[in-house]
Order: structure tokens, then sequence, then C-alpha cells
């Protein structure tokens, strides 16, 4: 926790100089979960940031469902943190990278209602639709600590708008 605020603070200080834009910026995405114990679910999520320049500032909220016969993975959950981000766009594509930190609330089968600690960061491929609106697609690794502690890569799509690229 004490490097996330670390990580926040460096940012909001090498970033105080930079443009902030109007409006807010975000990311809508449905993804599709993959365990290393070779479980299959699916998640939708949402990120809501303050753009600086090409930097992001918020948080990110999730709910998803990962289903198996294993009591013990089997699971639904709402991740909810902060979300930092970097977005590099051009005139038609782009590159967003994502990092994300916080808890997670939910149920296995297992354990019934629990909850414990999350973190995540992964890489999108932007493709500007227009009028500030981006198609995204990417790959994120998420790790959810505590019940029925797991890995999952999360392939995904989904949208980003964004009010520097519009003004552009």
């Amino acid at each position: 926790m004490t490097r996330l605020l670390l990580a926040v603070g460096l940012t909001l200080a090498v970033a105080s100089s930079a443009a902030a834009q109007d409006g807010p910026a975000g990311a809508l995405q449905g993804s599709f979960l993959a365990s290393t114990e070779g479980d299959f679910g699916g998640a939708l999520g949402a990120d809501l940031w303050y753009p600086i320049d090409v930097f992001r500032i918020g948080g990110f909220f999730a709910v998803g469902a990962v289903p198996t016969g294993e009591d013990a993975r089997n699971r639904v959950f709402m991740p909810v943190g902060a979300s930092l981000g970097l977005e590099l766009l051009g005139e038609v594509v782009g590159v967003s990278l994502r990092a994300r930190g916080g808890l997670w609330g939910g149920a296995t089968q297992d354990e019934k209602l629990t909850a414990g600690g999350f973190v995540g960061g992964g890489a999108w491929f932007l493709y500007h639709l227009g009028a500030g609106v981006t198609l995204s697609v990417g790959l994120e690794v998420w790790g959810l600590f505590g019940a029925g502690e797991t890995a999952l890569f999360t392939p995904g799509a989904g949208l980003t708008w964004n009010p520097a690229f519009e003004a552009e």
C-alpha cells in the first residue's frame, strides 16, 4: 500500500506541470477470465479517471464470476480500488497501460461471503472511433488474494473515452 501511495504521489508531482484536461476519462470493458487452475469465467469492469496529460488517476470497479466444480475456487467477486493509467494516443491508434490495486468482496462456494486483496495490470491497444471514443482490445493479469487465492488472465475488449483525444 505504501508503494501505491508513493507511486500516486510521484505521478502527481511529475504531472503537476502538465495540462489538466476538461472532463473525466474512462474505460468500460468486458473480459474473459481464465485461471491458472483451468477455470473459466467472465467479468465487466469500468475505470473512471482524472486525466493529466498522458497520465490517468482514478478508480476501478468490476463484477466477475468464475464457476467451477471445486468449491474453494467457485466464486463471484467485485473488485474495487485505485486505477492508474498511461495513454499514448496517435491520430488513429494508441496504447493504454493500466495498473490497479484494492480489495474484492464476494463469495466462494467453500467460504461463502468473503473478501481479500486485488491487484491487476495490463496493456490495451486503442483504435480511434471518433468523438473522443476508442475501441480497446487488451490483456490483463489479475491477482485475487484471500479465500480461494488465484491469478486470472483477462483478455478483453471495450470502449474508452478521452476528452483530449476529442480536442485534437
